[in-house]
Protein backbone atom coordinates (compact mmCIF):
# COMPACT_ATOMS: atom_id res chain seq x y z
CA UNK A 1 0.00 0.00 0.00
CA UNK A 2 2.91 2.40 0.90
CA UNK A 3 4.50 1.58 -2.05
CA UNK A 4 1.71 1.95 -4.38
CA UNK A 5 0.74 5.87 -2.68
CA UNK A 6 4.74 6.68 -3.44
CA UNK A 7 3.91 5.55 -7.20
CA UNK A 8 1.13 7.63 -7.46
CA UNK A 9 2.80 10.48 -6.25
CA UNK A 10 5.57 9.84 -8.48
CA UNK A 11 3.79 9.71 -11.37
CA UNK A 12 1.71 12.91 -10.02
CA UNK A 13 4.45 14.87 -10.14
CA UNK A 14 5.97 13.64 -13.29
CA UNK A 15 3.12 14.31 -15.66
CA UNK A 16 3.17 18.15 -13.85
CA UNK A 17 6.54 18.74 -15.03
CA UNK A 18 5.41 16.95 -18.38
CA UNK A 19 2.12 19.85 -18.00
CA UNK A 20 4.61 22.21 -17.43
CA UNK A 21 6.57 21.35 -20.23
CA UNK A 22 3.97 21.37 -22.39
CA UNK A 23 3.06 24.59 -21.57
CA UNK A 24 5.96 26.60 -22.02
CA UNK A 25 6.69 25.10 -25.39
CA UNK A 26 3.16 26.51 -26.25
CA UNK A 27 4.02 29.74 -25.15
CA UNK A 28 6.88 29.74 -26.96
CA UNK A 29 5.23 28.58 -29.89
CA UNK A 30 2.60 31.19 -29.68
CA UNK A 31 4.93 33.46 -29.50
CA UNK A 32 6.80 32.48 -32.55
CA UNK A 33 3.59 32.39 -34.06
CA UNK A 34 2.87 35.80 -33.23
CA UNK A 35 6.15 37.18 -34.61
CA UNK A 36 6.01 35.32 -37.72
CA UNK A 37 2.94 36.85 -38.54
CA UNK A 38 3.72 40.03 -37.68
CA UNK A 39 6.45 39.08 -40.29
CA UNK A 40 4.71 38.23 -42.92
CA UNK A 41 2.51 41.09 -42.64
CA UNK A 42 5.48 43.74 -43.19
CA UNK A 43 6.39 41.52 -46.01
CA UNK A 44 2.85 41.75 -47.35
CA UNK A 45 2.80 45.60 -46.75
CA UNK A 46 6.20 46.37 -48.06
CA UNK A 47 4.77 44.56 -51.39
CA UNK A 48 2.10 46.69 -51.67
CA UNK A 49 3.56 49.70 -51.10
CA UNK A 50 6.62 48.96 -54.04
CA UNK A 51 3.34 48.88 -56.13
CA UNK A 52 1.98 51.85 -54.65
CA UNK A 53 -1.14 50.14 -53.27
CA UNK A 54 -0.94 52.21 -50.27
CA UNK A 55 -4.53 51.57 -48.74
CA UNK A 56 -3.55 47.28 -49.09
CA UNK A 57 -0.27 48.08 -47.15
CA UNK A 58 -2.25 49.92 -44.00
CA UNK A 59 -4.71 46.57 -43.73
CA UNK A 60 -2.03 44.44 -43.06
CA UNK A 61 0.17 46.96 -40.72
CA UNK A 62 -2.67 47.59 -38.94
CA UNK A 63 -3.29 43.82 -38.06
CA UNK A 64 0.83 43.64 -37.59
CA UNK A 65 0.16 46.74 -35.12
CA UNK A 66 -2.31 44.90 -33.20
CA UNK A 67 -0.66 41.57 -32.57
CA UNK A 68 2.46 43.70 -31.64
CA UNK A 69 2.42 47.52 -31.00
CA UNK A 70 5.76 47.47 -30.26
CA UNK A 71 7.21 46.33 -33.63
CA UNK A 72 10.15 48.62 -34.66
CA UNK A 73 9.63 47.01 -38.48
CA UNK A 74 5.30 47.94 -38.33
CA UNK A 75 6.53 51.42 -36.97
CA UNK A 76 9.08 51.96 -39.96
CA UNK A 77 6.74 50.66 -42.53
CA UNK A 78 4.29 52.79 -41.59
CA UNK A 79 6.38 55.54 -42.13
CA UNK A 80 7.60 54.45 -45.18
CA UNK A 81 3.88 54.35 -46.55
CA UNK A 82 2.72 57.31 -44.78
CA UNK A 83 5.57 59.25 -46.46
CA UNK A 84 4.35 58.03 -49.71
CA UNK A 85 0.95 58.79 -49.54
CA UNK A 86 2.30 62.53 -48.31
CA UNK A 87 1.10 62.18 -44.67
CA UNK A 88 4.67 63.71 -43.69
CA UNK A 89 3.97 63.94 -39.51
CA UNK A 90 2.22 60.33 -39.46
CA UNK A 91 5.70 59.37 -41.25
CA UNK A 92 8.19 60.95 -39.14
CA UNK A 93 5.89 59.92 -35.97
CA UNK A 94 6.01 56.25 -36.92
CA UNK A 95 9.93 56.69 -38.13
CA UNK A 96 11.06 57.85 -34.41
CA UNK A 97 8.88 55.51 -32.50
CA UNK A 98 10.39 52.79 -34.47
CA UNK A 99 14.05 54.01 -33.54
CA UNK A 100 12.89 54.38 -30.13
CA UNK A 101 11.93 50.95 -30.04
CA UNK A 102 14.89 49.52 -31.57
CA UNK A 103 17.66 52.30 -31.39
CA UNK A 104 20.03 49.63 -33.17
CA UNK A 105 17.36 49.48 -36.51
CA UNK A 106 19.91 50.54 -38.83
CA UNK A 107 17.14 50.27 -42.05
CA UNK A 108 14.84 52.44 -39.98
CA UNK A 109 17.44 55.59 -39.72
CA UNK A 110 18.70 55.06 -43.06
CA UNK A 111 15.13 55.40 -44.47
CA UNK A 112 14.53 58.02 -41.98
CA UNK A 113 17.36 59.71 -43.41
CA UNK A 114 16.03 59.52 -46.77
CA UNK A 115 12.74 61.41 -45.76
CA UNK A 116 14.48 63.73 -44.11
CA UNK A 117 17.09 64.89 -46.88
CA UNK A 118 13.92 65.00 -49.20
CA UNK A 119 12.26 67.32 -46.57
CA UNK A 120 14.73 69.44 -46.34
CA UNK A 121 16.12 69.11 -42.90
CA UNK A 122 19.82 68.12 -44.24
CA UNK A 123 21.18 68.28 -40.38
CA UNK A 124 18.54 65.83 -38.75
CA UNK A 125 19.69 63.86 -41.98
CA UNK A 126 23.42 63.86 -41.05
CA UNK A 127 22.80 62.99 -37.68
CA UNK A 128 20.96 59.61 -38.51
CA UNK A 129 23.55 58.58 -41.51
CA UNK A 130 26.52 59.13 -39.12
CA UNK A 131 24.72 56.63 -36.60
CA UNK A 132 23.79 54.49 -39.62
CA UNK A 133 27.66 54.24 -41.23
CA UNK A 134 28.74 53.54 -37.78
CA UNK A 135 27.10 50.22 -37.86
CA UNK A 136 29.65 47.96 -39.17
CA UNK A 137 27.31 44.93 -39.95
CA UNK A 138 24.40 47.01 -42.09
CA UNK A 139 23.85 45.26 -45.06
CA UNK A 140 23.76 48.55 -47.19
CA UNK A 141 26.28 50.71 -45.90
CA UNK A 142 27.99 51.38 -48.75
CA UNK A 143 25.01 53.05 -49.94
CA UNK A 144 24.26 55.08 -46.57
CA UNK A 145 27.89 56.39 -47.11
CA UNK A 146 26.70 57.52 -50.11
CA UNK A 147 23.50 59.29 -48.78
CA UNK A 148 25.83 60.63 -46.30
CA UNK A 149 28.11 62.57 -49.19
CA UNK A 150 25.01 63.91 -50.55
CA UNK A 151 24.05 65.44 -47.40
CA UNK A 152 27.42 66.81 -46.91
CA UNK A 153 27.38 68.45 -50.32
CA UNK A 154 24.24 69.68 -49.68
CA UNK A 155 26.13 71.52 -46.39
CA UNK A 156 28.60 72.60 -48.43
CA UNK A 157 31.03 69.98 -46.85
CA UNK A 158 32.68 69.15 -50.14
CA UNK A 159 36.16 67.91 -47.97
CA UNK A 160 34.02 65.58 -45.97
CA UNK A 161 32.28 64.52 -48.56
CA UNK A 162 35.19 63.45 -50.36
CA UNK A 163 35.92 61.29 -47.89
CA UNK A 164 32.74 59.16 -47.57
CA UNK A 165 32.10 58.99 -51.17
CA UNK A 166 35.71 57.10 -51.21
CA UNK A 167 34.47 54.94 -48.38
CA UNK A 168 31.38 53.80 -50.14
CA UNK A 169 33.01 53.13 -53.46
CA UNK A 170 35.66 50.93 -51.68
CA UNK A 171 33.43 49.01 -49.98
CA UNK A 172 31.19 48.69 -53.10
CA UNK A 173 32.33 49.22 -56.54
CA UNK A 174 28.72 49.54 -57.64
CA UNK A 175 28.49 52.65 -55.73
CA UNK A 176 27.75 54.49 -59.46
CA UNK A 177 26.35 57.90 -57.59
CA UNK A 178 29.30 58.53 -55.62
CA UNK A 179 31.54 57.93 -58.74
CA UNK A 180 29.45 60.27 -59.75
CA UNK A 181 29.88 62.98 -57.43
CA UNK A 182 33.40 62.12 -56.87
CA UNK A 183 34.35 62.54 -60.72
CA UNK A 184 31.90 65.66 -60.35
CA UNK A 185 34.27 67.22 -57.47
CA UNK A 186 37.37 66.63 -59.03
CA UNK A 187 36.06 69.03 -62.30
CA UNK A 188 35.30 71.52 -59.98
CA UNK A 189 38.85 71.34 -58.79
CA UNK A 190 40.21 71.15 -62.44
CA UNK A 191 41.88 67.58 -61.57
CA UNK A 192 40.50 66.66 -65.11
CA UNK A 193 42.46 62.85 -65.02
CA UNK A 194 41.14 61.81 -61.67
CA UNK A 195 37.54 63.16 -62.71
CA UNK A 196 37.56 60.85 -65.97
CA UNK A 197 39.48 57.52 -64.12
CA UNK A 198 35.97 58.22 -62.01
CA UNK A 199 33.85 58.84 -64.01
CA UNK A 200 35.48 55.19 -66.26
CA UNK A 201 34.54 53.15 -62.98
CA UNK A 202 31.20 55.56 -63.23
CA UNK A 203 30.44 53.97 -66.59
CA UNK A 204 31.72 50.71 -65.66
CA UNK A 205 29.21 50.51 -63.12
CA UNK A 206 26.11 50.45 -65.67
CA UNK A 207 23.99 53.00 -64.62
CA UNK A 208 21.40 54.45 -67.08
CA UNK A 209 23.06 57.84 -68.26
CA UNK A 210 21.29 61.02 -67.00
CA UNK A 211 21.42 64.34 -68.55
CA UNK A 212 23.64 65.49 -65.76
CA UNK A 213 26.16 62.40 -65.90
CA UNK A 214 26.25 62.87 -69.91
CA UNK A 215 27.27 66.89 -69.71
CA UNK A 216 29.87 66.28 -67.24
CA UNK A 217 30.80 63.26 -69.18
CA UNK A 218 31.42 66.06 -72.25
CA UNK A 219 33.34 68.41 -69.88
CA UNK A 220 35.82 65.98 -68.63
CA UNK A 221 36.17 64.61 -72.48
CA UNK A 222 36.57 67.89 -73.44
CA UNK A 223 39.38 68.66 -70.83
CA UNK A 224 41.36 65.64 -71.21
CA UNK A 225 41.21 65.97 -75.15
CA UNK A 226 39.51 63.11 -75.86
CA UNK A 227 37.55 63.84 -79.26
CA UNK A 228 35.52 60.43 -79.35
CA UNK A 229 34.16 60.21 -76.28
CA UNK A 230 32.69 63.88 -76.22
CA UNK A 231 31.23 63.43 -79.70
CA UNK A 232 29.58 59.77 -78.23
CA UNK A 233 28.35 62.14 -75.16
CA UNK A 234 26.69 64.82 -76.91
CA UNK A 235 24.97 62.21 -79.42
CA UNK A 236 23.89 60.82 -76.27
CA UNK A 237 23.01 63.69 -74.99
CA UNK A 238 20.93 65.30 -77.44
CA UNK A 239 18.96 61.82 -78.81
CA UNK A 240 17.82 61.18 -75.22
CA UNK A 241 17.51 64.09 -73.80
CA UNK A 242 17.08 67.19 -76.25
CA UNK A 243 14.21 69.20 -73.81
CA UNK A 244 16.86 69.19 -71.01
CA UNK A 245 18.60 72.00 -69.13
CA UNK A 246 21.98 70.23 -69.99
CA UNK A 247 21.78 69.70 -73.58
CA UNK A 248 20.86 73.71 -73.69
CA UNK A 249 24.01 74.46 -71.60
CA UNK A 250 26.09 72.00 -74.43
CA UNK A 251 24.42 74.05 -77.20
CA UNK A 252 25.69 77.54 -75.56
CA UNK A 253 29.46 75.74 -74.37
CA UNK A 254 31.94 77.34 -76.99
CA UNK A 255 33.32 74.96 -79.57
CA UNK A 256 36.28 72.80 -78.53
CA UNK A 257 39.45 74.13 -79.78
Amino acid sequence: MVMMRAFRVAALALLAIFAGGCVTTTEGGFKADRKEEVARRVDAATQYLQKGNTEQAIVHLRRALEIDPHSAPVNETLARVFAQSGEYELADQHFRTAIQYDPAFSRARNNYAAFLYDRGRIDDAIVQLEQVVADTLYEKRADAFTNLGKAYLRKGQTAKAEEVFGRAIKMDRRQAAAMLELADINVQHGQYPEAARLFGLYRAAGPQPTPRSLLLGIRIARATGDRDNEASYALQLKGLYPESDEYRTYQAMPPAR
